[in-house]
């Protein structure tokens, strides 16, 4: 006859995922939530794909890059209520402070075995065991460290591994490594070992923003009821009337706050919001999901490392209208000085703070309209450019080009000639190379003829064969081009196709693409360009010494200067501390494309030397000439050497 003790032992264990083990045994204590009573996973539907990464055999790693008060701590509870029931191990939790471990031990997670019949079986009953700095279970132990405490983190060995708000971990202990090194090493014995990490991000450098990185970075993306696809929730769409600007009255009001869907622009009230976060789904980096839930490509990472990012706008537990409110409190001369905007950034957004440099606002940029016609060119001009960048729209999937014609005149003067987008290269030439383009005073072409682009510069990021056999077409009229972050040595780096692409050519494609030329262009110093063109510039004083140098035509329309200033140039620091500028999207999916052909652009000008006209009676710059005048005597001292 077996004891009840006896066949505890023996029992099976259920193999249930962590949200399914909560929602089963979970219980929330009153003394501890503000909603008590079983755990629901489908209240915050989002953290079941976090949760279930724990039970996945294949994933080592979760970080969890989120904003406060969104049930990430619990979703935490809930792995290690399943490690002590489902697969037990011993198991470290570390927080900030040791008094921090206090409070959890005893506020938290003994509440949470009291109120759970199913954790309370695997208590020994003595009351010693359920100390604040560790746990004993019949199956299992559970510690507690603070993050400040060395002997506490490099004592046992451990095959769990939990620490919360990492962020708030000193960068070291003592004489010895960072807490996050120090409390791993503990888990090097065991090869089924998992970490968990989860904080609110504070910088670009920080412990839970580069641990974003270097995961599978998974974004929780959410179908429109209206159009149906999926896109990421941004604070960006979130819309208020234009009359509505105190935080008080718009936290009185309720509905006034709406999402507006990035694709077809619908309008998306948040009654709707639970039923939406429901239907969402975590997509890894390098994959994308079609308005059928169908979901295409390859993750750039595998699961091993899994990472997860969610911001505040799919909470149950906070209002957009809160949301909003915090937005205009954060922006006013007060707000800036006590941080709110920073602290915006972090806890509602979910992302890290960066410090930013220079930064287009599009408004700004309607007003360098230049009063000439969609298609015509002024009579200031000399050459004319274009790019296309070749991609695949979010919407259903849709292959498209984008293009712009931009024309050049002295002193590097441009102005915009024409932009849109064409759904193939057919289109494209019909748009851009078939015929030239007419002059904006009405000049007939007998008297002095029409300009025609001489060059265009074509990205070959998406599907580059296509793009190479529309180019090898078009020798010297069409070049496939590739960006690289910059800086590099060279604005423009030529590159054989035949041997950058060699390793995914059959021989038969080398032999076709033999002698073409691929060009890598520096996207740092082409949007450092492009960016300051359109900015007048001014003196010491501050004064307005000149123009800005590009103008638009009338017609373009204002997605263009939202495409155009939806980067921004940040600073950033790498793991040695060494400082370096980039340019980076304004937010998760923010759209580029203007920003992209204006870039080629701007490089197909530079390639045709755009940069050394010179206006008649113009002479080189003082400077300049004298750099030639050192390097000249330079060269003849060392042929008198010789």
């Amino acid at each position: 006859m077996w004891t009840p003790v006896e066949r505890q032992a023996w029992r099976l264990p259920a193999k249930l995922t962590v949200s399914r083990w909560a929602d089963r045994h979970r219980v929330l204590d009153a003394r501890s939530s503000a909603e008590p009573g079983p755990w629901r996973t489908d209240r915050a539907p989002y953290l079941r794909g976090i949760m279930d990464a724990f039970s996945d055999p294949e994933v080592e790693r979760i970080t969890v890059q989120k904003v406060p008060q969104s049930g990430g701590t619990e979703a935490i509870y809930n792995m290690i209520g399943d490690c002590i029931c489902e697969d037990p191990g011993p198991a470290l939790l570390v927080m900030p402070r040791d008094d921090d471990c206090d409070y959890a031990a005893e506020n938290r997670l003994k509440p949470m075995v009291q109120a759970s019949r199913e954790l309370s079986t695997h208590t020994t009953g003595r009351v010693w065991d359920m100390s604040k700095k560790e746990f004993y279970f019949d199956t299992m132990t559970l510690y507690f460290a603070g993050s400040n405490s060395p002997a506490a983190l490099a004592a046992k060995p451990i095959r769990y591994l939990f620490r919360d708000e990492v962020n708030k971990y000193p960068p070291f202990v003592g004489r010895e490594a960072n807490p996050l090194d120090l409390s791993e090493k503990r888990t090097l014995t065991f090869w089924d070992r998992k970490i968990v990490d989860a904080s609110t991000p504070t910088r670009e450098d920080d412990y839970i923003s580069v641990g974003y990185k270097q995961s599978n970075m998974q974004e929780y993306y959410i179908p429109c009821p209206h159009c149906g696809e999926y896109q990421v929730w941004k604070f960006a769409q979130l819309k208020i009337p234009k009359e509505l600007r105190d935080p008080a009255e718009i936290r009185k009001k309720e509905g006034v706050v709406w999402y507006e869907c990035e694709v077809c622009k619908a309008r998306i009230d948040e009654g709707r919001k639970e039923e939406l976060v429901t239907a969402g789904k975590w997509i890894p980096a390098g994959q994308t999901i079609d308005a059928d839930g169908n979901i295409h490509g390859e993750p750039n990472r595998d699961k091993r490392h899994s990472g997860f990012h969610y911001g505040a706008l799919i909470s149950p537990w906070v209002r957009w209208t809160e949301i909003m409110a915090q937005w205009f409190e954060a922006n006013t001369e007060q707000g800036i000085v006590m941080g709110k905007l920073l602290d915006f950034k972090n806890s509602i957004e979910g992302l890290p703070f960066t410090e930013t440099g220079k930064k287009v606002k599009p408004s700004e940029l309607q007003k360098l309209r230049g009063g000439f016609s969609r298609g015509t060119v002024p009579n200031e001009c000399l050459i004319l450019v274009a790019a296309a960048d070749y991609h695949k729209s979010k919407t259903r999937g849709i292959v498209r080009l984008d293009y712009e014609v931009r024309g050049f005149g002295y002193g590097l003067k441009n102005w915009v000639i024409s932009s849109g987008s064409v759904p193939s290269f057919d289109e494209l030439d019909r748009e851009v190379l078939l015929s030239p383009f007419p002059w904006a005073d009405g000049t007939p072409n007998e008297k002095k003829p029409w300009p025609a682009v001489v060059v265009m510069f074509v990205d070959s990021g998406y599907e580059p064969d296509d793009v190479y056999d529309y180019c090898r077409a078009r020798p010297g009229l069409t070049i496939p081009v590739k960006g690289e972050q910059g800086p590099l040595l060279k604005p423009l780096k030529p590159s054989d196709l035949e041997s950058a692409t060699a390793r995914r050519l059959t021989a038969r494609k080398r032999l076709r693409y033999k002698g073409m030329q691929l060009l890598v262009v520096d996207t740092y110093y082409f949007k450092n360009q492009v960016t300051g063109w359109v900015e007048p510039k001014v003196d010491e004083s501050g004064m307005i010494t000149s123009p800005p140098l590009t103008m638009f035509y009338d017609e373009i329309p204002f997605y263009y200067f939202t495409e155009f200033g939806n980067e921004q140039k940040v600073k950033l620091r790498d793991t040695r501390g060494n400082i370096k500028w980039a340019w980076q999207p304004l937010g998760t999916g923010a759209a580029t494309h203007s920003l992209d052909t204006a870039v080629l652009a701007a490089a197909a000008a530079f390639y045709k030397g755009v940069q050394y006209l010179r206006a008649p009676g113009e002479t080189r710059a003082p400077a300049a000439a004298a750099r030639r005048r050192v390097k000249l005597s330079e060269l003849q001292r060392k042929k008198r050497m010789r």
